[in-house]
């Protein structure tokens, strides 16, 4: 009997992802290694402040409990760079390495279901969702979705972000 076609994420075989002329770390379906950050107050203040006026509900304590909100709100585009910081390979860190000159962030959405605040422990979950190549293989697109939650399960938000990696030595 033949030895069984190794298995990737997924349910999905490293000859699938040769069929699909996608590299195993980016086969979709692959679930990337769960991640929890704390939201640390001063560098809401930082984001929130290069983004807009400096003395706002997302930089002003005071201004925020005046608002209705127990802390510092985190503004929602601030999850993106969270996540983007602790996974700086769009494949996860099991994923194969890409150079960061060959990346083009091309996309992203969000669906924020509560707000999150400063002091919240957040739990980000990213999937690989889809992965196509255009253009005779130069340019490969991962689509990754990522569940933010407390650690209590309660949802925050959805994120979904598209890059683009470039490979130039593939043929037109």
């Amino acid at each position: 009997m033949a030895d069984a076609m190794p298995t990737l994420p997924g349910n999905r075989t490293t000859a699938d992802a040769a069929a699909t002329n996608v590299r195993p770390g980016f086969v979709p379906g692959t679930r990337l290694p769960s991640f929890t950050v704390t939201v640390e107050r001063g560098r809401l203040r930082f984001f929130s402040g290069l983004i807009g006026p400096a003395d706002t509900e997302f930089t002003s304590l005071e201004r925020a409990r005046a608002a209705g909100h127990r802390d510092l709100p985190v503004p929602p585009t601030f999850l993106f760079g969270l996540e983007l910081e602790h996974q700086t390979n769009p494949a996860g860190p099991e994923g194969p390495s890409v150079e960061p000159r060959r990346i083009l962030h091309t996309e992203q959405s969000f669906v924020y279901h509560t707000t999150a605040y400063a002091g919240d422990d957040l739990v980000f979950s990213p999937v690989i969702t889809n992965v196509y190549r255009r253009r005779g293989g130069t340019m490969e697109f991962i689509v990754r979705d990522t569940a933010v939650t407390r650690t209590d399960g309660m949802p925050v938000a959805d994120l979904h972000q598209v890059i683009m990696v470039r490979h130039p030595e593939a043929s037109r």
